[in-house]
C-alpha cells in the first residue's frame, strides 16, 4: 500500500517534470531614439506617423500585431513583451490589419487644389479699401 501511494503521488509530479514546451516567438525590434511623430486616430488612440506598419500607442504604451500575436513596449525604446489578446485594449484589437498602416496626419495627406488658393486666400490683391463686404451673409444681400 505504501508503494502505490508514493507511487500516485510522485508519478504526477514526474509527468510534469517532463513535459517542456518551447515556443519561439521573434519578439519585435522596433526601438526609437527620439519619441516618435504620433496621430490621434480615435479617443485614446494613437498611432505612430508614417510607419511601415499599425504601430499603436494607448496610454503611453506601446502595441503591434504581428502574425496575429500582439506585442507591447511600455515607452518607445522597446523592450517588447508578447501579450494575449485579452489584454490588449480593445478599441486596437478591433481595427483590422494595416488600417493605420503608414499613416498621415490629416492635414498632411493631400495637397489643397491650387483654385482653393488662388480663389479664397490671394483676394487681398484685388480688394478695394472696403474691406466690410464679407459679413458672414449668405450673398444675397441688397444693394445700395
Amino acid at each position: 500500500m505504501t508503494r502505490l501511494l508514493a507511487a500516485l503521488i510522485l508519478l504526477p509530479s514526474m509527468a510534469f517534470g517532463q513535459v517542456r514546451v518551447d515556443i519561439d516567438v521573434k519578439l519585435p525590434d522596433i526601438v526609437f531614439s527620439t519619441p516618435p511623430p504620433l496621430v490621434v486616430v480615435q479617443p485614446g488612440v494613437q498611432v505612430v506617423e508614417d510607419y511601415d506598419e499599425d504601430l499603436y500607442v494607448v496610454d503611453n504604451v506601446y502595441w503591434v500585431r504581428r502574425d496575429g500575436r500582439w506585442f507591447r513596449a511600455r515607452d518607445y525604446h522597446g523592450g517588447w513583451e508578447y501579450v494575449e489578446e485579452r489584454r490588449v485594449p480593445v478599441t486596437v484589437v478591433k481595427v483590422p490589419p494595416g488600417r493605420y498602416k503608414r499613416w498621415k496626419h490629416p492635414k498632411k495627406r493631400g495637397a489643397v487644389p491650387a483654385s482653393y488658393h488662388e480663389r479664397d486666400h490671394h483676394h487681398d490683391d484685388h480688394h478695394d479699401d472696403h474691406h466690410d463686404h464679407h459679413k458672414g451673409g449668405k450673398g444675397k444681400g441688397k444693394k445700395k
